[in-house]
């Protein structure tokens, strides 16, 4: 069974509050551990973040769902292609830096996805191994 949370907010550091909460939730139904939750919320903040900062957004769309052992989190569309660049890092196959290189620090996973109008960015989270 797949349990779900879409959360449409308003594009302000005021919602991150709510979007930790959920997370912290579902983070808890997975087991986390305090520091595997503080990852996840460092990623999810500071993608919403970036986000906004690239684009003129008036909310942050953010689905949060458990897939088996593991957490997704997709948050889009987006549209920037400023944004894209600093997730996907320097095209001559150095390493990345800023956001990519926080969100591949902080997360199991993480993808840019095209939608044919934009783009949506999933990152995925599980549990370290004891």
């Amino acid at each position: 069974m797949r349990e779900s949370i879409r959360l449409e907010v308003p594009a302000a550091v005021t919602a991150l509050p709510t979007l930790r909460m959920l997370l912290g939730g579902l983070a808890v139904r997975l087991d986390f551990s305090l520091e595997e939750l503080e990852d996840l919320s460092l990623a999810a903040t500071e993608l919403l973040r970036a986000a906004g900062d690239s684009e003129r957004l008036e909310s942050w769309s953010v689905e949060m769902a458990i897939v088996g052992d593991k957490l997704h989190v997709v948050a889009g569309p987006y549209r920037s292609p400023d944004l894209r660049h600093r997730l996907e890092g320097a095209p001559d196959g150095a390493a990345c830096l800023d956001l990519c290189r926080l969100l591949s620090s902080t997360v199991d996973s993480f993808a840019v996805d095209d939608d044919g109008e934009g783009y949506s960015v999933t990152m995925i989270k599980g549990r370290r191994p004891a």
